[in-house]
């Protein structure tokens, strides 16, 4: 079977087990649509389809309700059956929802997890079944059951995620150069209806509409020629990841590389590791090139904070020592860039710390050249993962590349004397997202120019001691009752936000309303006295706090709280069982 016949196979099966209209769902909004129309990610509305498009795998899809009462959006709207979820209760019981519901994952798995962006611009005359089914299916069994490597799983995970975007990005792009070469056409229509009218001199600051417009057409085509471009690269790397065999040498390659490297650096080191017994535990200084002053001076301010009897070994780049360090040991880092492309997790007491003054990192007026930073590639989905107990301390986390700064999966994390920035236009950028059951530590903080600021999942718990978040969309998310904050001091501040706290899941007096705008974080803590202490400020912000009402709407196979995990189950780390 050739790739093309592919989508008119599912078609057949679904129309046969999908119900045709009427059945209500709730629709994840894809992340490029909630980037173009400012929504914060994920936005998940209630409604009805209306009819599905069985040709395009498509439905028509009515919105009905929305959580959020700042979400505009179009009535009705076309969009992918792998985006919708049916809920249990249906206002037809008559429906098959139970059918319609296990056919639309199997065709989510297929297209998330077997089908890739790049497949349907394969040949026909191979076959896509015999070359790839197989072996897809058998690589998400693996990816799910953490059979791979783990550098290598985060890896293929990062890709495949990245490419699904691109080819959503995609899509996105095409269909807006699509409409506006329907209106140029439009437009030349009226023109040459209007031929007898006199010509009209146009200024020679402003040029043409014609011109105007094309200048306008030249940034997608841009963006999408280096979207091309990019998922070519993605494609020809993972064709070759996608043989077992390649993987297996990949994998040895990585550890040989490992290896030689080690043994370039520290001999005793290699033979420890093929040995796999503990060693004493070392710290690492990395510094960027400067002078031998500044150098030295560097060194003197890493020996007061080095541990006694601790060896030191001086690496050459920070991606480097994350590559060859243990989790529990000690890195401390110059002033300047450090850029990384890291995919492993960071934990067991293990740190991070920069070589400056701890009040430097905070105050707005220092150059970010002269701090130590460290920021990510254009591609990567988060700059850091957290699983275990870890220390960040006196560093600038540069953000703008990623579309989230810290993903704490587990254990405790601190961080001490932080900045971390934020892009200042992503609707869906988070700065630091805590899983269930993890803690998060800030004191001396800073976070600027986020979507959101902070987000607390179910069973996570958060202290923050002096604490500023500024300039995001929402300051602190508290997604969960189950959610303990305490605010230490006083002293945390949220400064131009749009939102400074959203509190979701807390059942207000009248039960028909929605949310509920909130001033004062002593008015919240009503809701929540056990788990919700201490108290902040906020200044110039478009709203302090808002609560929205509890939701018992059930979703088939998923609730709402598994919907909004969903995209960090597939991103940047192992899946948890």
């Amino acid at each position: 079977m050739p790739a093309s016949q592919v989508r008119s196979e599912w078609k057949s099966y679904v129309e046969l087990q999908i119900e045709p209209a009427g059945w209500q769902a709730m629709w994840k909004i894809p992340r490029v649509i909630c980037e173009d129309l400012k929504l914060r990610y994920p936005t998940i509305v209630f409604g009805y389809v209306e009819q599905v498009i069985f040709d395009e795998l498509k439905a028509v899809f009515t919105v009905t309700a929305v959580q959020d009462q700042d979400v505009h959006l179009p009535e009705s709207n076309e969009v992918s059956l792998i985006e919708l979820w049916p809920t249990l209760q249906q206002e037809n019981s008559a429906l098959n929802v139970d059918t319609t519901a296990e056919c639309i994952d199997r065709l989510r798995f297929f297209y998330s997890h077997v089908w890739m962006p790049w497949d349907k611009d394969y040949d026909d005359d191979r076959d896509w079944v015999q070359m790839h089914l197989q072996a897809r299916i058998q690589l998400a069994c693996d990816l799910s059951k953490n059979r791979l490597p783990r550098p290598l799983a985060l890896h293929m995970r990062t890709l495949l995620m990245e490419a699904r975007y691109i080819q959503q990005r995609l899509e996105y792009l095409e269909l807006d150069m699509s409409d506006a070469e329907a209106e140029s056409d439009d437009e030349a229509v009226e023109l040459n209806d209007n031929t007898t009218d006199p010509p009209r001199k146009q200024p020679k600051t402003g040029g043409s509409p014609k011109s105007n417009n094309l200048n306008k057409s030249m940034l997608p085509v841009t963006d999408l020629m280096c979207l091309h471009l990019r998922l070519a690269i993605i494609r020809s790397e993972f064709e070759i990841l996608e043989n077992p065999e390649m993987r297996r040498a990949y994998s040895e390659l990585q550890s040989n590389g490992l290896k030689r490297h080690l043994l370039q650096r520290s001999p005793g080191r290699l033979s420890q590791l093929d040995e796999q017994v503990d060693h004493k535990q070392m710290c690492h200084v990395v510094t960027v090139p400067c002078e031998l002053q500044t150098q030295i001076a560097l060194l003197k301010l890493a020996e007061q904070r080095v541990k006694p009897d601790i060896k030191v070994q001086l690496g050459n780049t920070l991606q480097d020592v994350l590559s060859i360090s243990q989790a529990n040991e000690d890195i401390f880092i110059s002033p300047g860039h450090h850029t990384i492309k890291f995919l492993e997790h960071l934990n067991d007491n293990g740190s991070i710390q920069g070589l400056v003054e701890a009040e430097s990192v905070i105050g707005s007026k220092h150059d970010l050249d002269k701090l130590p930073l460290i920021c990510s590639s254009d591609e990567d989905s988060t700059l850091l993962v957290i699983d275990g107990d870890y220390t960040l301390a006196q560093l600038v986390l540069d953000c703008r590349h990623v579309r989230r700064g810290i993903l704490l999966r587990n254990g405790t994390l601190t961080l001490r004397s932080c900045r971390l920035l934020g892009d200042g236009r992503s609707s869906t950028q988070e700065a630091i997202v805590c899983m269930p059951e993890a803690s998060l530590n800030l004191q001396d903080c800073l976070l600027e120019n986020f979507a959101i600021g902070i987000s607390m999942r179910a069973e996570t718990s958060a202290k923050l001691n002096n604490v500023k978040i500024r300039k995001c969309n929402t300051g602190l998310e508290l997604l969960d009752q189950s959610a303990k904050l305490e605010l230490l001091g006083h002293n945390c501040n949220f400064h131009t936000c749009n939102l400074g706290i959203l509190a979701d899941g807390i059942p207000l007096p009248n039960s028909s309303e929605k949310s509920l705008a909130i001033k004062h974080f002593s008015e919240l803590q009503r809701y929540n006295e056990s788990n919700w202490l201490g108290n902040c400020t906020f200044n110039n912000c478009l709203r302090n706090i808002r609560a929205f009402n509890e939701t018992e709407q059930l979703l088939a196979k998923r609730t709402h709280q598994n919907l909004l995990l969903e995209e960090l189950d597939g991103e940047n780390k192992e899946n948890i069982n």
